[in-house]
């Protein structure tokens, strides 16, 4: 799966091939084949067995947690900024964007088993908020959208350009950054943080 997921992620989804996943896994091309019988079912596998295990641990939380809505949101923002921050994950995210139109059923299997799934859960953290008073009732539309577009966004900004753009912040401290403006956008007006009057 791990050879897969670097593979996709720097040839793109057309160009790799089963061969080359096998070379990369340190394995014979026929036991590939074994397991799998097509790059397309190599992809399903790859969704199910890496990715989607993510979000279940992300939903396994939101229903163990007990302190604040904030607290929970920043948990799973810091899991997934690791997670999408690594280069092949970038480099995959890449390929989905470039790619999945010409895959029309691989692309409804990542729309329906990652992305709805995903934006569940943060809408689940975000319609917890609200109904504890922490946030504004526009975070149910706000966090399920614009958290993994600034997640995923910045990460594929940091690893094309960052070699260039010395005045970058490191990953934590940009994470940490991601972090406060969605709870500022999101916090009701009562609990944001006031100036002191001078």
């Amino acid at each position: 799966m791990e050879a897969a997921i670097a593979v996709f992620g720097e040839h793109g989804f057309r160009a790799a091939t089963l061969e080359e996943v096998a070379r990369r896994a340190g394995v014979s091309k026929g036991t590939v084949y074994l397991y799998f019988t097509s790059k397309e079912d190599l992809f399903r596998a790859m969704v199910e067995k890496k990715i989607v295990p993510l979000i279940e641990a992300g939903e396994a939380s939101v229903r163990d947690h007990v302190g604040t809505s904030a607290d929970l949101l920043h948990q799973l923002m810091c899991r997934l900024w690791e997670r999408i921050a690594r280069p092949d994950m970038v480099h995959l995210a890449r390929v989905m964007q470039a790619e999945l139109n010409h895959f029309p059923e691989l692309k409804r299997l990542y729309f329906e088993q990652v992305i709805q799934r995903q934006r569940r859960l943060l809408r689940t953290i975000a319609e917890r908020g609200v109904a504890a008073g922490e946030f504004r009732p526009e975070a149910i539309t706000l966090v399920p959208m614009m958290v993994p577009s600034l997640i995923l966004h910045l990460n594929q900004y940091r690893f094309l350009f960052g070699d260039l753009d010395r005045g970058l912040p490191t990953s934590d401290a940009t994470r940490e950054l991601v972090f406060s403006l969605v709870l500022d956008g999101i916090r009701t007006p009562s609990r944001v943080p006031r100036g002191k009057k001078g």
